[in-house]
């Protein structure tokens, strides 16, 4: 005789076991998605440099100009600084807001590269030959190049007038 209290199973015995990985192998690749889109969106590993720049102004017998660099890597990348170009411009603005050059420097010459987190500084002294009462504010532009890429930071001292006199 036949028992009709038996239920039969419609469904194939392994689909839930191909809903099961196929939902695994789903949420696999949307992970892998995500991370890559953050990866592309916070670029981790591109090239981020942050340059410090400042300046102070003495008299000693004439004016000087004490510059001081600072190079912070702050990216996941090593890069290599290039010599040619990376360099610091003291400019002088005289009262009329002309502008003189006054001299252009080398920097960060003892560094080829710089690791990431690693932070490299570079102090300039120069005496400044240009008319005294005539500069008003001196301008520093730091220029730091890295493979075709290039960072540049200005800053302005305030020259005040001479004390001694």
């Amino acid at each position: 005789m036949l028992d009709c209290s038996v239920s039969f199973n419609t469904t194939h015995p392994n689909i839930s076991y191909w809903l099961d990985e196929g939902t695994k192998l789903g949420a696999l690749a949307l992970g892998a998605l995500w991370t890559y889109w953050n990866y592309r969106k916070s670029r981790t590993y591109a090239e981020k440099l942050e340059l410090e720049l400042a300046g102070d102004v003495f008299f000693k017998d004439g004016i000087y100009i004490d510059v001081a660099a600072n190079l912070t890597n702050i990216g996941a990348s090593k890069h290599t600084l290039q010599p040619e170009g990376t360099s610091c411009e003291i400019i002088a603005i005289l009262k009329d807001l002309s502008q003189q050059t006054i001299r252009i420097f080398s920097v960060f010459d003892q560094q080829t590269r710089i690791e990431p987190g690693e932070s490299i500084n570079d102090h300039l002294l120069w005496y400044i030959e240009a008319p005294l009462p005539e500069i008003i504010w001196l301008k520093i532009n730091l220029r730091v190049v890295s493979s075709k890429v290039e960072w540049n930071r200005t800053s302005i001292v305030r020259v005040k007038e001479n004390p001694a006199d």
